[in-house]
């Protein structure tokens, strides 16, 4: 099959891939990527990526050079409490704790025009009555000069028209629970400038959901009232609220005097306008509205006066307290000369020292800066808010995934491993005395969890428990007393073994673990309805727990569990390689009537990519097994934008009146490029050593090559996160990213990235150091906090291998296999590794 590179950013036009034969066994082969077409929408065609947007990695930063991207590109600026999610044009909303029932302002999700509304400002020449936005949208007047950035927590917003320049930074800080619109204005023309300046934000009901459904009645029982310290006070008081006694009190200030303010969206606005055209802004100024019943908003006015050359800052901020005397203690605060300045420092600090436990020097710049920067970063917010709203989730109905938030805490565990036993903490508190656990709740909200049972879910917190006790040594973790969802407590530990209890209690009838509601494959759950559905799968991700599980028992005082351990391990690994081997590669699953999934016989759904990479993950496969397992997702599943969920993609299967699955060809689970499942192929190959075929895995994913492999207009989302998925080359949009931010991928890509290709991964004996890496680096370096003391690791590779260690040296003295220790009386030490 021939394997087209695609040059530029250029469109493609639908070339599903085609089916052939693949020699006598019968199996099937997709094509390879589908070459882009030229033609099409001239947005991005031929255009370089340069022209939108450039990377700054000595300021930790992206830069915008144009607000007409094909999606809005976010940032999430939080101080784990307050939170706001901004796009690079200036729209995105606001919320206190829960996006779900503490919604500050407004966002269309869906609606036209895009990217509205958002935490506005509008400057206004007070002679001519002309008005722009330092964030380019939404006023008609656009400025003259443009630009805006976003960086670690903060986004940036850089701007001229008519000789005045303006510069935003808006920011949550970690002193107030507030966001912070630090505006600079400078006039550098030769005459005064009389500027009317206006912060503008559009409050929602808090309540989303309510919203939607009632709003004309909840609309009655809202108020945005006057303080007499010039700020305005927003009250959401309606009946019935999940927890009326935390929600708090919303205000508005600024650090200058006041010239005027509106509470009342129509009075701010007018009719028949939008926030491209506020009436206020138009007719004079704002109207001193406030209200009590109908839309709230919250528009305050300064009037700035700048002579010729004159710089000057005013601050405005939107926050949230409890009462009215928490948000006078925060005005006074907030008005304290220093405090946006200490704000930005603090923040700037919090991340310096959070990124700080990991920096690596690789010949490939593109990985060095997501591995450095973005990545990690992704990783963070995704600990913070699992997969609850970005610009593709609204932020309606999911809380807490068990699931997804067990695999977040991989990523976190070694730049913050205290917030990452604080986040198994909460986990464990949904796990039920028989050891499994609910499938997502709302810690925030308080609402009852969603029940139902999947094969994995309950699983997935050993490997979180274990990477958290090879990070910190703390074996005392496993004793911590910890409560059950339905009652009583019982020890860490105990709960991960009701966990593996569990499991042993639902094997079905081929031996494999039980389906249950589905595995980590959510359509999945057709293939079990009648109960008796099992997953060959889970049987791999049990069999790498019961790895897990031997560790944790001799670290928790019971090293007689080990037996029983061993004995299931090498069960489930025995049907592995028998019942769930299919000749080239490893089935998926047994439906209920008794049917494999996942195999040659079908004419859909023949080959799914979790089984084969997760038979090396688990070490399940036997060695050859594994090898031509990953070859087959090499020939069959691979493309130049990812590797494939499955192939082919599902219509019929496995009855045409019920198919597996309604997703369209080519997308979501229905073989599209499913992102997360693509970083255990990256695992997997660097386990089998092949540290070339990995790395071309993981680089046609970085997220800016990709968006120049499939084009900007095509690819869509943000170049500097990882997205979920991307549509297959069975869809006529192969290469269009989804939901990105919010994904499993960024914490598996770290680790893939860190632990796997470059090999440095933290164990309970200390630090082992076994890179996989392209033949073609001649190595790179790293410096890696672990257990208090700092690492500074050198790889040479000066054999042209990709793996296989010769050598390593610790302050020059030689080492003993490949497991760095622990050196608690030092402050670092250098490690010089040999290929």
């Amino acid at each position: 099959m021939s394997n087209p590179k695609w040059r530029g950013a250029r469109l493609m036009t639908k070339q599903p891939g085609t089916i052939h034969p693949a020699g006598h066994s019968g199996r099937t082969q997709s094509n390879k990527a589908a070459k882009p077409a030229a033609g099409g929408s001239a947005f991005a065609r031929e255009q370089e990526l340069d022209q939108y947007f450039t990377f700054r990695d000595d300021a930790k930063e992206v830069e915008f050079k144009r607000h007409d991207m094909p999606t809005p590109w976010l940032n999430y600026l939080s101080n784990g409490t307050f939170h706001t999610m901004l796009s690079h044009a200036g729209g995105g909303l606001a919320f206190y704790k829960s996006p779900q029932i503490w919604r500050i302002t407004r966002y269309r999700f869906f609606h036209l025009p895009t990217d509205r509304s958002g935490p506005y400002i509008y400057l206004q020449d007070a002679g001519t009555g002309s008005y722009w936005c330092p964030t380019y949208e939404p006023a008609f007047q656009k400025p003259q000069e443009w630009k805006s950035s976003h960086g670690m927590g903060y986004t940036r917003f850089e701007a001229a028209q008519d000789e005045v320049s303006a510069k935003t930074v808006y920011f949550v800080g970690p002193f107030e629970n507030s966001l912070i619109w630090n505006l600079t204005l400078t006039n550098h023309s030769t005459e005064v400038k009389e500027l009317n300046v206006y912060a503008y934000a559009e409050f929602g009901m808090m309540e989303f959901m309510r919203e939607l459904q009632w709003q004309c009645y909840n609309k009655h029982q809202v108020s945005v009232q006057y303080h007499d310290k010039e700020a305005l006070i927003y009250k959401y008081g309606v009946e019935n609220q999940p927890k009326p006694d935390e929600t708090p009190l919303v205000y508005m200030m600024s650090d200058a005097p006041l010239a005027g303010y509106d509470g009342d969206r129509e009075e701010f606005i007018g009719s028949y306008r939008s926030e491209s055209n506020p009436a206020a802004v138009e007719q004079g100024g704002c109207t001193g509205s406030t209200i009590l019943g109908g839309d709230p908003c919250g528009a305050l006015q300064v009037q700035v006066r700048l002579q010729p050359g004159e710089t000057r800052t005013v601050n405005f901020f939107l926050g949230t307290a409890m009462n009215e005397a928490e948000i006078e203690q925060a005005i006074g605060h907030s008005r304290e000369a220093d405090f946006v300045t200490r704000s930005f420092a603090a923040l700037k600090e919090n991340w310096d020292s959070y990124l700080g436990a990991w920096n690596c020097e690789l010949p490939d710049k593109d990985a060095q800066r997501m591995i450095n920067i973005w990545n990690p970063y992704q990783s963070q917010r995704n600990f913070l808010f699992s997969r609850n709203i970005s610009f593709y989730a609204t932020g309606t109905f999911r809380g807490v995934g068990y699931r997804d938030t067990a695999q977040d805490i991989l990523a976190v565990a070694p730049l913050d491993p205290e917030a990452a036993k604080d986040k198994v903490r909460l986990l464990l508190g949904q796990q039920y005395q028989d050891g499994h656990v609910n499938h997502y709740f709302f810690p925030n909200e308080g609402w009852d969890p969603v029940t139902s049972i999947h094969s994995d879910d309950h699983l997935w917190t050993a490997l979180a428990v274990w990477d958290i006790l090879a990070e910190t040594g703390d074996a005392g973790f496993l004793q911590e007393s910890l409560p059950f969802y339905d009652g009583g407590e019982a020890p860490l530990y105990d709960h991960l073994k009701r966990a593996v209890d569990f499991t042993v209690s639902r094997l079905g009838p081929n031996g494999f673990p039980l389906m249950l509601r589905s595995d980590w494959n959510d359509q999945l759950f057709r293939v079990c309805r009648e109960g008796r559905g099992e997953s060959i799968w889970t049987a791999m991700q049990f069999g790498t727990v019961l790895l897990r599980m031997k560790d944790l028992a001799a670290a928790a005082g019971h090293p007689e569990h080990a037996a029983d351990y061993d004995r299931l391990y090498e069960e489930q690994k025995r049907l592995v390689n028998t019942l769930g081997w299919d000749g080239q590669w490893f089935r998926r699953a047994v439906m209920d009537d008794g049917r494999y999934l996942g195999t040659a016989e079908h004419d859909e759904a023949q080959i799914w990519l979790n089984a084969q990479t997760w038979a090396t993950l688990s070490g399940m496969g036997e060695p050859d097994k594994a090898l031509q397992a990953m070859d087959s997702v090499r020939d069959i599943l691979d493309t130049e934008l990812g590797i494939k969920k499955l192939h082919p993609s599902i219509t019929n299967f496995p009855d045409p009146a019920d198919p597996l699955t309604n997703y369209n060809k080519g997308t979501g689970e229905n073989g599209a490029v499913f992102c997360h499942a693509n970083t255990w192929a990256i695992i997997a190959e660097c386990m089998l050593g092949r540290g070339d075929q990995a790395y071309k895995y993981y680089r046609q994913l970085i997220p800016n090559i990709a968006m120049e492999q499939a084009g900007l207009w095509r690819y869509k989302a943000e170049p500097y996160v990882y997205a979920s998925n991307l549509f297959g080359p069975e869809s006529d949009r192969f290469g269009l990213a989804n939901v990105s931010w919010l994904t499993g991928t960024a914490a598996w890509m770290y680790v893939a990235a860190t632990q796997y290709i470059m090999g440095i991964k933290p164990v309970l004996g200390g630090l082992s150091v076994n890179p996989c890496i392209p033949s073609s680096w001649e190595g790179f370096s790293v410096s890696r906090r672990f257990r208090g003391c700092l690492y500074e690791i050198t790889v040479k590779n000066e054999s042209g291998v990709c793996t296989g260690v010769k050598e390593i040296r610790v302050d020059g003295e030689l080492l003993a296999g490949t497991v760095v220790p622990v050196y608690p009386d030092r402050s670092s030490v250098k490690v010089e590794v040999l290929l």
